[in-house]
């Protein structure tokens, strides 16, 4: 079961981008995860973030249908500078049935990222 860092980066004022922390993956690119591997995200700005996980829609998921604790709770709110809480257990499939979990950050919903969940 690996831990895998995404790490919030971008300039004040422009919009952040999701990159995943490992040199063998290029900048934009999703992470690509097995079923218990945990993801967290390293805020590197200057803002507050929030991951959270999108619809089939590309919208994001009312906060109702994703109390936390549950399996497709990505993220508390994390501060700049600051790691989230608590770390993600990646699950079998996404919530719509497919390979793929995207999300956005809830407070700058163009900010955008995607899990490839892989069966290895």
């Amino acid at each position: 079961m690996p831990d895998w860092s995404i790490k919030i980066v971008g300039e004040p004022g422009q919009t952040a981008t999701f990159e995943v922390d490992r040199n063998d993956v290029e900048p934009g690119d999703p992470l690509v995860a097995e079923p218990t591997d945990l993801v967290s995200w390293n805020n590197t700005t200057d803002d507050t973030h929030r991951p959270w996980p999108l619809d089939a829609q590309g919208e994001p998921i009312p906060e109702s249908q994703v109390p936390r604790g549950s399996t497709y709770y990505l993220s508390d709110t994390i501060p700049p500078d600051s790691s989230s809480r608590p770390s993600w257990l990646v699950p079998s499939k996404a919530q719509d049935g497919s390979t793929t979990v995207q999300y956005c950050c809830l407070l700058h919903q163009q900010e955008r990222g995607e899990i490839i969940i892989s069966s290895a």
